[in-house]
């Protein structure tokens, strides 16, 4: 015969049930307020980088330079922690 391995459930709800349906509902929010500063500011505008030519909605671009902005500040703080963390 074999050995089934049997598991009592607690009953207990998930420790940070609310904190993270409280950060699902601020992201939608956010998410929502970002649509909203996309679609208002729709006026065509010309970046010219590196050469490059790019007509893009004043929302888009900066929307973009956010994104850009937050991947090289996440890029920056991760490699501070592992310097840190050699230390």
């Amino acid at each position: 015969m074999t050995d089934t391995a049997h598991t009592t459930h607690t009953g207990r709800k998930r420790a940070g049930g609310f904190l993270s349906t409280l950060s699902l509902l601020l992201s939608l929010v956010f998410v929502v307020a970002l649509v909203i500063f996309v679609l208002q500011n729709s006026n065509s505008t010309t970046i010219d980088f590196l050469g490059w030519n790019f007509d893009l909605s004043q929302g888009v671009a900066l929307l973009g330079a956010a994104v850009v902005g937050a991947v090289i500040a996440f890029f920056v703080s991760g490699a501070l922690r592992v310097r840190r963390a050699v230390r």
